[in-house]
């Protein structure tokens, strides 16, 4: 069967913590101070079977004013809420308060069990249910039964269980597929085994033995034991009450309000994007930039709430907002948040985080922010897969995708399949792994890359070439060596540019020599033919022929890659047949042996000026390995 959580609210010493043991036979007052006073203060927890079979795991949330925060740490995660409203009190502040609570944390299934019906005049049980039915009308709970029940005498007690049983069998199970996170209510340490915390699951699953990273300590931790309910169990499922006992932390490590998740899933952040609702039981306007209390999951932090498109937002009104927080949470696309004043404490409102991981709000940019909280809002895969595209400096695994959006993995396909039918996204292949940009980011790149590159051109028509490194350094620094290469070879495929190894050209860069750089040519030639192992550099050439040494470089050059000359060193070129000539000379006389300088000065009757270089090219290109000052020839 499908886990489900069970939760408390309302007022003070209106019977929860009674009902619930007349429930379950569990008295969830563990603290002697709570029996003492009579009443809630930290949370209980219990289980008990409905009548069907399906198990179900109950909080028991405080109800005094004092203990909201505690109510609120509860709360979450839960399926279920029983609305305890007392038949002699009816509708307290706490009651209204935790009903404003429920709504903002998106609980719709509810029962509210009108408690103490035993000791109240029948004909006075209607009025109280037909104020509760006014005060439940515009919440999530509007259509929620209303069961009169006595913790004491046992009244109407298989009908509340019949009832939860009916609204237990239409919840559909829970369809987050994420990986495991466990905001932590309890943390407590037991003699022999350590550290124990408990939660209620908020997704994915857990076993012994694994590895879980612990929030905001940053600790890396193990989990020796997970109990469900009280019983040790092999696994946890999201949706259950969970106990792990956890290696390798001290109970000062971690504390109420902090999240154990799975590594590598969801990382803190400082600042959230939300849609936040003031309610209409606010006591005031709420200010831009006023300083408040945010609770999320289990935990409460100091913030301060950034109004985008107004200076005061109004009770009942809801709006775009920015949640700048003092202290770091673990949060997630689309968990709900609740606010509450911070002096005096109250609940004023709360509301869904659009962005987990958002940038700083700019007034500059408020239309991009609210187009960005509307597609978040709406929520549509292929919208939002759209959105983190556009924004994506580069490319973007489905995997980087899923990390981002915070969408479940099926969810981030479903919206790269869209957008794929739809030729909005262009897919390249990198390491076996398909990686995704928006085919017109990925055009404007490719016209981009071919604009580069013949400004190269126009600046040295002698020279189309370009180092393959020095274009993205300059031009996509944000792509690693590995996503250039793939772009670089899709750009060739299609025809845009031509590779020479380590060098790139556009396709169409034509070297055009006029008939004076033609016979500039023909003396460059012969000079350095004639020159043979010892030929002139291109610096006194240059001056030799009174032309600039730039061009006389570029025609050498151009020569390099018609095969003609060897480039040996800045400014000194060599006729290509000699080199080769050079090359077969030294396997021939030291194939396997060492060899000196001095060995190839007197091998070619050349000077040590010409047979460095000669031999840290034959180095570079794996005719010889250096050792030391000799050479082992290959």
């Amino acid at each position: 069967m499908k886990p489900l959580i069970l939760g408390t609210a309302g007022h003070i010493d209106h019977g929860k913590t009674t009902l619930v043991k007349a429930l379950t036979g569990i008295d969830t007052d563990r603290l002697e101070e709570e029996k003492k006073r009579g009443i809630s203060i930290e949370l209980g927890f219990a289980q008990f079977e409905l009548p069907s079979g399906q198990k179900l795991g109950i909080v028991d949330v405080p109800g005094h004013e004092r203990f909201v925060k505690n109510m609120l740490a509860g709360a979450t995660g839960i399926d279920i809420v029983l609305l305890v409203v007392a038949a002699d009190d009816s509708v307290m502040p706490q009651t209204e308060e935790h009903l404003a609570i429920v709504d903002l944390l998106g609980i719709k299934e509810g029962v509210i069990a009108l408690t103490k019906a035993d000791i109240v005049d029948e004909d006075w049980l209607p009025l109280v249910e037909e104020e509760i039915r006014g005060v439940i009308s515009k919440t999530s709970l509007k259509d929620a039964p209303i069961v009169p029940v006595s913790g004491k005498t046992g009244m109407g007690l298989e009908q509340l269980k019949e009832v939860i049983d009916g609204i237990a069998r239409n919840i559909l199970p829970r369809k987050d597929k994420a990986p495991f996170r466990l905001p932590v209510d309890r943390v407590f340490t037991m003699s022999g085994a350590g550290t124990v915390v408990t939660g209620t699951l908020w997704s994915g699953e857990i076993h012994p033995e694994d590895k879980v990273h612990v929030y905001p300590a940053d600790k890396e931790a193990r989990v020796r034991n997970v109990q469900v309910h009280g019983s040790k169990e092999g696994i946890a499922i999201a949706g259950q009450r969970v106990a792990l006992n956890l290696v390798g932390l001290e109970k000062d490590d971690i504390e109420r309000g902090d999240v154990v998740l799975a590594p590598g899933f969801l990382t803190p952040s400082f600042m959230l994007d939300g849609q936040f609702k003031l309610l209409e039981s606010a006591p005031k306007e709420l200010k831009n930039r006023a300083r408040v209390r945010v609770h999320h999951g289990t935990s409460e932090v100091l913030g301060r709430v950034v109004l985008t498109d107004r200076e005061v937002l109004k009770p009942g009104d809801t709006a775009f907002v920015q949640l700048r927080l003092e202290q770091p949470v673990i949060p997630k696309y689309n968990d709900n948040f609740v606010i509450r004043s911070y002096s005096p404490v109250q609940t004023i409102g709360g509301g869904r985080i659009l962005d987990s991981h958002p940038v700083k709000f700019r007034l500059a940019n408020k239309d991009d922010f609210t187009h960005r909280c509307e597609i978040f809002l709406i929520g549509e895969s292929v919208d939002v897969i759209r959105l983190y595209l556009a924004e994506a400096a580069g490319f973007m695994t489905e995997k980087q995708l899923w990390v981002r959006s915070e969408l479940d993995e099926e969810r981030v396909r479903e919206g790269l399949g869209a957008l794929k039918e739809s030729g909005e996204v262009f897919v390249m292949t990198i390491d076996k792994s398909d990686n995704y940009i928006l085919k017109d980011k990925f055009d404007a790149h490719i016209k981009a890359f071919e604009g580069f590159l013949n400004d190269n051109f126009k600046k040295n028509p002698l020279n189309p070439w370009m180092s393959k490194q020095l274009v993205r350094s300059q031009l996509f620094d944000w792509m690693s060596d590995k996503e250039f290469d793939a772009f670089v070879a899709h750009a060739q495929a299609s025809g845009k540019v031509v590779v020479d190894k380590a060098q790139v050209a556009h396709a169409k860069a034509q070297v055009t020599v006029g008939a004076e750089d033609e016979a500039l040519i023909e003396r460059l030639t012969k000079a350095i033919v004639d020159g043979a192992y010892g030929p002139p550099e291109t610096t006194w050439l240059a001056k030799e022929f009174a032309v600039d040494l730039k061009k006389l470089n570029s025609l050498a050059d151009l020569l390099t890659r018609e095969h003609k000359l060897v480039r040996i060193a800045p400014n000194m070129y060599f006729e290509a047949g000699l080199v080769e000539k050079a090359k077969a000379e030294i396997k021939k006389n030291f194939s396997g042996k060492q060899i000196s300088p001095a060995d190839v000065r007197q091998l070619f009757d050349t000077s040590r000026k010409y047979v460095i270089p000669l031999l840290n090219y034959f180095d570079m290109t794996g005719v010889t390995r250096r050792v030391g000052d000799s050479r082992i020839v290959r």
